[in-house]
């Protein structure tokens, strides 16, 4: 095992991410998807990962990132390593030289809509307190504005860090399999990002149960903040204890939705530091989400997805 470089100073607001960064394989299928056939379509291959994916948007809104991650010593551990300095993220993660980089695989329809998806991050789970108390890491994690985790860590970790910080620390559920391991952090949560799927999984509602189903067990477990995406259909912004229904801006042509999730997270908790209400940084969020899966952020986007945000159709409370 290696360890990681020296973090370089940054005047920005820093976040510091803990969690996912590896390599992405996106299959899509050019004719409607046909399950259980061969799908004519591409392939594509890019560095990925809920919080590279994250720390990628945090820098279009002027916030600068710094991201703990594990990887391998191959040919993907290298791709992770080379795309962190090239975007200027500062890189904190440690390097198994015998193991091999995690993986995700998505098989996306002719619209660009999830069918299915295989993550290989068994990696991720050395990703311990112990291996996290270095003295390099705890000096980085105490000089970061806010921290952002996602459920790819185990359990342990994910509680370790949410009652350690200081600062805020927010969290992303990443898949219905893993966002149980956040369970026991929701009361130290700054707020939450999951699906309508997710947060079932974690409430143990039926997925289709009225939106206060969901908050009232969620609260009861600690929760303060969260929003719950449900693709192009009405996100819920929670906010002690309270739910209000927001559509998000509409997509005219699907580019990819890998990463949107983590896009929402991320803008919304930069929104945050820059003083913005929990609401409307969340609104903020989902417009940014909307651009990132139909063309994907660029510099300058933050005023943009400012405007789009402010725009949207006032919050519906329910009751």
């Amino acid at each position: 095992m290696t360890e990681p470089s020296t973090p370089t100073a940054a005047s920005a607001p820093l976040v510091i991410l803990i969690g996912a960064a590896h390599v992405d394989r996106i299959a899509r299928s050019h004719p409607p998807y046909r399950p259980q056939a061969s799908n004519p379509g591409h392939l594509t291959e890019r560095v990925g990962g809920a919080a590279f994916n994250a720390a990628m948007a945090l820098q279009q809104f002027g916030t600068a990132a710094f991201l703990v991650s594990v990887r391998g010593g191959d040919a993907g551990g290298a791709s992770v390593e080379a795309a962190l300095a090239d975007r200027g993220i500062g890189d904190g993660s440690l390097t198994w030289l015998d193991r091999a980089t995690p993986t995700y695989t998505a098989i996306l329809d002719d619209r660009g809509e999830l069918v299915a998806g295989i993550a290989d991050m068994a990696l991720y789970d050395l990703m311990t307190p112990r291996v996290l108390s270095r003295k390099h890491l705890r000096l980085q994690l105490d000089a970061g504005a806010a921290l952002l985790v996602d459920a790819n860590l185990p359990a342990e970790t994910l509680l370790d860090l949410a009652y350690a910080r200081r600062s805020p620390v927010a969290a992303i559920g990443v898949s219905p399999g893993k966002v149980g391991r956040l369970a026991a952090a929701l009361p130290r949560l700054a707020m939450l990002f999951v699906s309508r799927l997710e947060a079932a999984a974690l409430a143990a509602c039926e997925p289709d149960a009225e939106p206060r189903v969901f908050v009232q067990a969620l609260t009861a477990a600690g929760l303060r903040r969260a929003v719950i995406t449900d693709g192009p259909r009405e996100a819920w912004i929670v906010e002690d204890g309270q739910i209000f229904a927001q559509a998000p801006p509409p997509v005219d042509a699907v580019r990819d939705v890998t990463g949107a999730g983590d896009t929402l997270a991320a803008v919304t908790l930069a929104e945050c530091l820059n003083r913005a209400s929990f609401r409307q940084a969340a609104r903020t969020g989902m417009a940014a989400a909307s651009l990132h899966i139909a063309a994907g952020l660029s510099p300058g986007c933050a005023e943009t997805c400012r405007n789009l945000g402010a725009d949207l159709a006032p919050l519906r409370p329910i009751a």
